[in-house]
């Protein structure tokens, strides 16, 4: 489970969705058929997610999230969405019986409907499940948790003796349960956790014998757990605490946010208590993230004292420093990791982080973390190595450097697989440290040809599919394999096509990866945004290919050569024998494209080509290609967006795109300062959608959702004028409009105005004090409306039977947004006060006070 946020299958909560439980399988894509071949096509192809080489098994939750196994032994939660920058919502997870449970702790059915993972796919043995047989005793034992009240729960049980767990049905309402179990000693644990709201992770120890009980967890005994350290600036941005029984099962939470955590304090020989937290500076937020953060874990095993919190020195805590580089422009960013405890556990958390800036890293020295760093809404991201830091300090590292590339990663990629080959190469956009990366909104298309036959071609998948082929002759033969990847996403502007040609020969070695070539390339002089300055830089190109030795294969790079128009003209460059070369950026270029050649001994070859691999000095200013055009933006139904205190949030947005082919794709993305480097970003919930209208037009619109302004913003200073960029694709690719600033909406703090006119009644001619308080949301803290002081508010009188309101006088609100005046009572009627918007502050009125005058 995790606290990672954001985009990478999301969808709403299918209605009347109800908590039956979701079962992944491994083969999880739909068929397609081999397209554009012609006679010469042979048989159809498939896209497919296997989990033994392509991607991880996986299964949808109920709240449009979806939970997948990373790497065989951690699990990472996309969970709500997370364009809008805040905190992840609560989620319950367990390992038990080989299958992996997820399920978010909702407010209602859907929400609450939970994922199933296979472990056993990740070649991982979990205990038996145990079942009683025809000749077992059983008796019903009620688990109840008292003291609270419970919308979500979740109870697992194992026998003290074997470690055997039995299945527990949670689904039933309120905070009780129950279970056939046969005579023995049994250890249990009681999840109880709801969004923004503290968890809490009760246990008990219980004897069945020849009669049915009750066993009650007391949610009053449960004790808080935590992290501390003697940095008073820190405080808890995410959290992990579980549960581990022998055997390797778990149970606990994750993703939990600032809220506590408690737990029963108990004493059993071979239990843990696991905790796992994210610290980060108060205050900070998404658009704001701390400039440090604390990445601490520690155990309790066989038992948990009754104050179940640990303090650490930072002196004593692994430190190092790690540059976080954006793709091209300045985004969110969201760093998590998951500790090892030399079992299986699988809890990924984290927070925001600085996208082109420096964080101080701390962590519990000796340990060892798995780790991902995610841009923008969370498609994008780069799976970072294990890492485990010694104590004391350490050499920094600098993630997301560009160009963005295909780095391969550590597991098999496309093969021959049972007289068929396996295409997939989905981690397309790694940085130039070598760190794999993939973009969830990419679209992917493969085609593999041999002696103009094809035998597998695709188009419009994502970076989690790849393709099979038909079947293929089992004698050696030479084959080409074409890649091309696009993306038009709000949080990156580096990289938006990648177009990988390879050639290779192959013949029916089972079960081998193909001899693919692969090349890294690195520019050096790049800024933190990746861009170059006029003049000279130099590029570093090397390459090797797949599953050969170095010397067998003699793998070198052939040819360099850049692009300022992305790709319309090309330029060589003369090439090193160390595969280098410099180039002389020209001062009018935005943008610079790269294509790489390299060729090896055994008859492969490779041609790819990065357009837009890196920025260069001109500004990047608004594109219209093609016949593609935009118009009728709109925002928020043309009204200001006026944002409260509270989470959840949204508005819309929409704008029409038309081009004679018809429309492709279009989207959206708020920002506030520079396109570039914006103080702040607010993303669509959702990829937006294009509707059709006619053959030539579409309507293109799309949610903010889930906006928390204490989380996603964090800073009143950053109410005021928003700037909205828009895109739009042509159905033909051939065109596209790329706008920066397409729309200037008002994003603001909500006001509120109270009045109170005594005294009531009141006679005729006799004096009248209208009190009341101007107040605004407050997005630097959870919860709260502050005085608005020194504005200018009208007081307002609407005569008993009349149907408008007149202005009788304007005062100032005091220094804590007070307000008070004085009038003569005249006549019956109702007053009120009337606050007009300001370019930081949305509007007001109060509701009218009625003065019965006699």
């Amino acid at each position: 489970m995790s606290g990672f946020w954001g985009g990478r299958y999301r969808r709403p909560a299918a209605a009347g969705v109800s908590g039956a439980l979701v079962t992944a399988s491994v083969l999880l894509a739909p068929m397609a058929s081999a397209t554009d071949g012609g006679p010469a096509t042979v048989g159809l192809v498939s896209a497919v997610q296997d989990s033994a080489h392509h991607g991880a098994p996986s299964a949808e939750l109920g709240n449009g999230g979806r939970a997948e196994l990373v790497g065989g032994r951690d699990v990472r939660v996309t969970a709500e969405p997370r364009g809008s920058g805040g905190h992840p919502a609560r989620y319950a997870v367990a390992a038990t019986n080989g299958t992996l449970s997820v399920q978010p702790a909702g407010k209602s059915g859907a929400d609450r409907t939970a994922a199933k993972l296979p472990l056993a796919a990740t070649g991982t043995v979990r205990s038996a499940l145990r079942t009683a047989s025809a000749t077992d005793s059983t008796y019903t034992v009620k688990l109840s948790i008292t003291h609270a009240d419970v919308t979500s729960k979740l109870f697992y049980v194992w026998d003290r003796r074997t470690w055997a767990s039995y299945a527990v049905n949670s689904n039933s309402a309120g905070g009780t349960a129950s279970v056939k179990l046969p005579p023995g000693d049994y250890f249990s644990v009681a999840l109880h956790n709801d969004w923004m709201e503290p968890s809490y992770l009760l246990t008990r120890t219980f004897t069945v014998g020849s009669a049915a009980t009750t066993v009650s967890f007391d949610q009053n005994a449960a004790k808080e757990t935590a992290i501390r350290t003697d940095d008073t600036t820190a405080t808890r941005d995410s959290s992990a605490v579980w549960i581990s029984v022998p055997g390797g099962d778990l149970a606990g939470f994750a993703g939990g946010g600032p809220d506590k955590v408690y737990v029963t304090p108990f004493s059993t020989p071979g239990v843990s208590l696991r905790l796992h937290e994210v610290l980060s500076k108060k205050g900070s937020s998404a658009s704001v993230p701390s400039p440090y953060r604390y990445d601490l874990t520690h155990s309790y095993t066989t038992t948990v004292p009754a104050s179940p919190v640990s303090t650490v020195r930072t002196s004593a805590l692994a430190k190092t420093v790690t540059k976080i580089n954006p793709p091209g422009t300045r985004t969110t960013a969201y760093l998590q990791s998951t500790p090892s405890f030399g079992e299986w556990t699988g809890v990924f958390i984290g927070g925001s982080v600085p996208a082109s800036g420096s964080l101080t890293e701390y962590a519990t020295p000796g340990v060892t973390y798995g780790r991902l760093l995610d841009y923008g809404t969370g498609e994008l991201n780069l799976n970072l190595p294990d890492r485990t830091l010694p104590a004391g300090t350490s050499t920094g590292q600098v993630l997301g450097a560009a160009p963005l590339q295909p780095v391969r990663g550590p597991s098999i990629g496309s093969q021959r697989y049972y007289g068929k080959i396996s295409l997939y190469e989905g981690n397309t956009f790694g940085d130039a440290a070598g760190h794999t990366g993939s973009d969830f909104r990419a679209t992917y298309a493969y085609k593999l040809t041999s002696d103009g036959v094809t035998y597998a071609q695709a188009s419009g998948l994502d970076s989690s599919h790849g393709l099979m082929s038909s079947s293929l002759p089992s004698f050696e033969r030479t084959y080409a394999l074409d890649q091309t990847v696009h993306r038009h996403v709000p949080y990156s502007s580096l990289s938006t096509d990648v177009h990988n040609e390879w050639t290779f020969r192959s013949g029916y070695a089972e079960g081998r990866e193909l001899p693919l070539i692969d090349a890294r390339l690195k520019v050096s002089g790049l800024d933190s945004l990746g861009r170059a300055a006029a003049g000279t830089v130099r590029i570093d190109a090397s390459a090797s290919t797949r599953n050969t030795a170095a010397a067998e294969a003699n793998t070198k790079v052939t040819g360099l050569a850049y692009s300022t128009d992305d790709g319309t003209s090309w330029t060589d460059l003369p090439v090193a024998a160390d595969g280098s070369a410099t180039l002389d950026v020209p001062a009018t270029a935005s943008f610079v494209a790269l294509r790489v050649t390299a060729d090896d001994d055994r008859g492969g070859s490779l041609r790819r080509t990065i357009v837009r691999a890196f920025g260069g000095p001109a500004a990047q200013s608004d594109e219209t290609v093609g016949a593609t055009r935009i118009s009728n933006v709109v925002v928020n139904g043309g009204k200001p967006v006026e944002l409260t205190d509270q989470p959840l949030q949204y508005f819309q947005a929409k704008f029409t795109a038309t081009d004679p082919s018809g429309i492709a794709s279009g989207d959206m993305y708020l920002y506030r300062g520079s396109y570039t480097s914006p103080d702040a970003v607010l993303y669509g919930t959702w990829t937006a959608t294009c509707t059709q209208t006619n053959a030539t037009t579409s309507t293109c619109e799309t949610q903010f959702a889930y906006i928390q302004p204490r989380w996603s913003l964090g800073r009143n200073s950053l109410a005021g004028a928003w700037k909205l960029a828009v895109w739009a694709e042509s159905a033909d690719g051939t065109g596209h409009v790329d706008l920066h600033a397409a729309k200037s909406p008002s994003v603001l703090r909500d006001a509120t105005v109270t009045a109170n006119a005594s005294p009531e009644p009141v006679t005729k001619g006799k004096t009248l004090t209208i009190t009341g308080k101007l107040a605004r949301a407050d997005w630097e803290t959870l919860g709260g409306y502050h005085g608005y002081a020194g504005q200018k508010v009208m007081l307002q009188f609407r005569k008993k039977g009349a149907s408008a309101y007149t202005t009788v006088k304007t005062i100032s609100t005091s220094s804590t947004g007070g307000l008070k005046t004085t009038v003569k009572a005249a006549t019956d009627g109702y007053w009120r006060y009337a606050f007009t918007a300001t370019s930081t502050t949305g509007a007001a009125t109060s509701s009218g006070d009625f003065v019965d005058v006699r």
